[in-house]
């Protein structure tokens, strides 16, 4: 009997065991299914969010040794938006994706009531030729004078419109592209509709560069006025000479003049005999003396020092390098934080100290006694003067910056071949990229200028 009582004992904690393992492996299957679903709710959820998202907005991610030891992968999340642009205002058409058949992952067959939606914004565009057919009153008074009527959407001569005027200007300065290539690309792009040679094409920016000449003459009468320009100069081939294009940029204006000469006479013709304000720029010994300061460009010193300590590497012009650099990083951050004058003066002279150091360093190679002796010493009021004066770099980037423009141009259609195109691009640059320094669209300006 009591066998018999431990034998069905022993049968009905089998069966409960048994139990207990079967609501165990639901459980685990459940919880597994609602971590799957989890996760699928998190990747919907990143799509919509991006690294300006506050953390507290995220959602929250399950910890994983498989995750813990892969590399995170790079670039956006598969399915991503593709951007953190806003919604725009208001959009032109509005289509629909849809979603029908099976993953394309698993095979697994999409149910309708499962999908959900939503917003994404794609931003095109293409070239609709226009063409305004006018209805021209014109009266032959007997004074002599042939009266004809103006309408303010149309230019008073000539078969190219305001907007084709500035794509034409934009297509050949912005983006150096040669007359005939603008040419073929409108007569592609229209399927023939737009067709003008690119003798038209001159034209028509030779008219733009007329009307926009009296305003270049301002400019250069107000740079002169500025407290400080930063200057930078290339060679430019005209009809096979050697001529120069000088680049200024000021706090308000940007010019550009391309002459056959990179002589001090060239600043003298546009800042006059004595520049009341500074000069930023490299070591080109033309500046020397012309203006009233200057600042001597770092990031020149600091390329000529590592291109040397690259070629010696044994030398000691190596710890040159890395003094100057060092100096270098420390003037940059102490102006990161934009220091008032009594605190810039106080600095300075920390700064001229550390300076002095260098150059009084006993450096045994001529590659860096070269260094010290043509830049440091030849130049050494010239080092630290952004450290006192407000509102300038310590090097003349900006101005290398706004010069890139035209050696691209350069490289691409080789210069220019006669007189009145240099004109044309100095007057046409400068206002393209005095506009874009000041916050302005080229593109949106010059179509203004065009129309009125």
């Amino acid at each position: 009997m009591k066998f018999n009582n431990l034998i069905e004992r022993v049968e009905r904690a089998e069966k409960e065991a048994e139990y207990e393992r079967i609501k165990r492996k639901e459980a685990e299957e459940k919880y597994f299914e609602i971590l799957i679903e989890l996760k699928k709710t998190q990747a919907l959820l990143r799509q919509f969010l991006n690294e300006n998202t506050p953390s507290s907005k995220l959602p929250f991610k399950y910890p994983s040794k498989i995750e813990e030891n892969e590399q995170k992968p790079r670039g956006k999340p598969k399915g991503s938006n593709g951007g953190n642009k806003e919604a725009p205002e208001s959009v032109n058409r509005k289509l629909k994706a849809k979603l029908e058949g099976k993953c394309p992952q698993c095979g697994k067959i999409i149910k309708r009531r499962d999908i959900e939606a939503r917003l994404r914004y794609v931003y095109d565009a293409k070239i609709v030729p226009v063409i305004i057919e006018v209805e021209e009153e014109f009266y032959p008074c007997d004074c002599g004078e042939f009266c004809v009527g103006k309408n303010p959407e149309i230019p008073q001569r000539g078969m190219i419109g305001f907007n084709l005027q500035t794509l034409f200007t934009e297509l050949k300065f912005n983006f150096s592209g040669s007359y005939a290539k603008i040419s073929e690309f409108f007569d592609n792009a229209t399927n023939g509709k737009i067709q003008f040679s690119p003798k038209a094409i001159n034209d028509c920016i030779a008219r733009i560069a007329d009307k926009l000449e009296p305003s270049y003459d301002e400019i250069e009468n107000e740079i002169k006025k500025e407290d400080y320009a930063y200057s930078d100069e290339t060679s430019w081939p005209v009809n096979g000479e050697g001529w120069y294009l000088w680049q200024f940029v000021t706090k308000n204006f940007v010019f550009t003049t391309i002459k056959n000469s990179r002589a001090k006479r060239v600043l003298t013709d546009i800042f006059g005999e004595n520049f009341h304000g500074g000069i930023i720029s490299d070591c080109y010994r033309v500046y020397d003396g012309f203006a009233k300061w200057h600042q001597k460009c770092w990031v020149h010193l600091l390329r000529k020092a590592k291109f040397e300590s690259e070629k010696n590497p044994r030398k000691n012009i190596v710890k040159l390098y890395e003094q100057l650099k060092n100096l270098h990083k420390e003037m940059a951050n102490f102006l990161k934080e934009t220091p008032p004058p009594d605190l810039r003066k106080e600095k300075k002279k920390d700064f001229e100290k550390k300076l002095n150091e260098i150059i009084n360093y006993r450096y045994w190679s001529k590659e860096a006694r070269s260094v010290v002796n043509n830049w440091l010493i030849a130049y050494r009021d010239h080092w630290l003067t952004a450290i006192e004066i407000e509102g300038i770099n310590l090097d003349n980037n900006l101005c290398e910056r706004k010069i890139r423009n035209s050696i691209g141009w350069r490289k691409m259609l080789g210069g220019h071949r006669t007189k009145e195109g240099v004109k044309q691009y100095a007057i046409i640059q400068t206002h393209r990229q005095t506009w874009k320094h000041q916050g302005k669209y080229p593109y949106n300006a010059l179509l203004s200028v065009i129309r009125n």
